[in-house]
């Protein structure tokens, strides 16, 4: 929390010391992840900006069956960013490098029906529950490129587009009322958690995108 409040207090400072020398923007997006997109961005010179937005709003729910278990999941994605763009040439295309500060989280609850395999033990599922919590790291770095938001005198709206990754290996974490029956020790769930963990190795970079109205002021 107090890393979020430092980015809001930041660019509240840029706002106040902002003056008539150049515009400022704000801008309104939708993207992934995250949905819904507010931003404040301040151009220092012809080549260098500072901007912070939120993005969030996503949630999904899921329900289904996988392996003797009735799985009720809920997928959510909030964060907040401070960026820097760089302008290398006289046209609105930039670079942006930046940290990401998430709550990006999938919650799968489930209770068995039948059946599964733990660690390579097969398992009676029935009545027992098995919860899994698969999470982006709460800080993470971006790297991406984007168009708008450079220095420019004209007032009034525009559009910007960013495209992205943040970077950073998700986490799981399962809470079970299997371990300590039907032989399954702590061992067995945290080699299980492994294997969640490899399949998911090929996401240590979670694409980023946002398109949307800016208006120049």
């Amino acid at each position: 929390m107090k890393k979020q409040l430092a980015v809001w207090a930041t660019l509240a400072t840029l706002a106040t010391f902002g003056t008539s020398a150049h515009a400022q923007d704000s801008y309104v997006g939708v993207g992934m992840p995250g949905l819904l997109t507010l931003g404040y961005a301040y151009p220092i010179s012809s080549s260098i900006g500072l901007r912070g937005e939120f993005a969030g709003g996503l949630s999904v729910n899921m329900d289904g069956n996988q392996e003797g278990v009735n799985v009720i999941g809920t997928f959510k994605a909030n964060r907040l960013s401070a960026y820097a763009d760089w302008f290398p040439t006289s046209s609105a295309f930039r670079l942006v490098g930046g940290l990401s500060f998430n709550d990006i989280r999938a919650d799968l609850n489930s209770v068995g029906t039948g059946t599964s395999t733990i660690n390579g033990n097969t398992v009676n599922m029935a009545g027992e529950t098995y919860n899994v919590r698969i999470k982006f790291p709460d800080t993470a770095a971006y790297l991406g490129i984007g168009y708008g938001h450079q220095k420019n005198d004209a007032r009034g709206l525009g559009f910007y587009a960013d495209l992205g990754v943040m970077i950073g290996n998700f986490s799981v974490d399962t809470t079970t009322s299997l371990v300590g029956k039907q032989g399954i020790t702590q061992a067995d769930v945290d080699a299980q958690n492994q294997k969640i963990r490899d399949s998911l190795s090929g996401m240590s970079l979670l694409p980023s995108a946002s398109l949307g109205l800016l208006y120049r002021y």
